[in-house]
């Protein structure tokens, strides 16, 4: 790297005896719905060459998402680098090329099924993920008939799912996170409730999903201390010891606890306001290519 290019990369470091000393940013984490992906669901032009010249840089590309690693793998490798994947919002860490599996963070075995029976009692549709790897993820439903944002959902990922009636019930290995989806005044407030009787208990939280031309919401239940940055210093030990080497660039509530305590966080434009009141920096939203407006002052010298 040009010592031009390199001078933008610097941060500094709490060295040996209180002495200061440079070190580069070497990781860049990414959410990618909402943030890498335009409202179309497109990685545009200008993001694809901006990360291509972060990877060129020598930049490890770790993509974190709350989708299922099958998902994720599928928009990643359209861009043509190697990158890590963080899936499930944070519970699936996997290697390049879904080749190991470097994290896990499973739903106690007792804990999960008390989550879909209080979802039931509310009447929102509960689904439940399961972690399969190598082979692809399995999701089970307790219903096909729910509100038409799960519908949506359940349409679209139809040959991974499996309808069980009686789902609090079933034996299901490797639980990794129970989720229900819906939209409306009920939806939200049914959500806070369980949310708050889980408290302490399990990693919540609630936000926008997209699907089927329509806006709802996503609500998410995780093994307590399951986040994507979570995932992440386990992948990767000397981020542990060393957050300020990474970026780290997201939109939501899930992407949270990586952008408020990378060493560079950034909020796309569109962000929920409390994650650009964390963020250091606020790039443009993700139909304008927040991703490159962000990295490409860092990266161009």
């Amino acid at each position: 790297m040009a010592e031009s290019a390199l001078s933008k990369l610097l941060v500094r470091a709490d060295g040996p005896n209180g002495m200061a000393r440079d070190l580069p940013y070497r990781y860049l984490l990414m959410d990618l719905d909402g943030t890498l992906l335009d409202s179309r669901g497109r990685i545009s032009g200008r993001n694809r060459r901006a990360l291509a010249l972060a990877s060129s840089r020598g930049l490890t590309l770790v993509l974190a998402s709350g989708r299922t690693y099958p998902s994720l793998y599928r928009v990643g490798r359209e861009l043509g680098l190697p990158f890590h994947l963080i899936a499930n919002g944070g519970a699936v860490g996997l290697g390049p090329g879904l080749a190991s599996v470097l994290h896990t963070s499973p739903l106690p075995a007792d804990l999960w099924p008390e989550v879909v029976a209080a979802l039931e009692r509310e009447a929102l549709p509960a689904v439940v993920f399961s972690h399969r790897h190598p082979e692809p993820p399995l999701f089970y439903a307790g219903a096909a008939n729910g509100h038409s944002h799960f519908e949506a959902y359940l349409g679209r990922h139809r040959e991974h799912a499996r309808v069980l009636p009686a789902l609090a019930g079933a034996e299901i290995p490797c639980v990794v996170e129970v989720a229900a989806l819906g939209a409306g005044a009920h939806f939200e407030a049914a959500s806070r409730r369980v949310m708050a009787r889980f408290a302490g208990r399990a990693r919540t939280h609630s936000m926008v999903l997209f699907l089927s031309a329509q806006y709802g919401r996503i609500t998410e239940f995780f093994a307590a201390g399951t986040s994507k940055w979570h995932a992440f210093l386990a992948m990767f030990p000397d981020a542990a010891r060393h957050p300020e080497t990474v970026i780290a660039l997201g939109d939501e509530a899930n992407d949270h606890e990586m952008i408020a305590t990378a060493g560079l966080g950034i909020a796309m434009g569109n962000a929920t306001p409390e994650l650009k009141a964390v963020a250091r920096r606020v790039s443009a939203d993700h139909d304008h290519d927040g991703v490159a407006e962000a990295l490409e002052p860092l990266l161009l010298a």
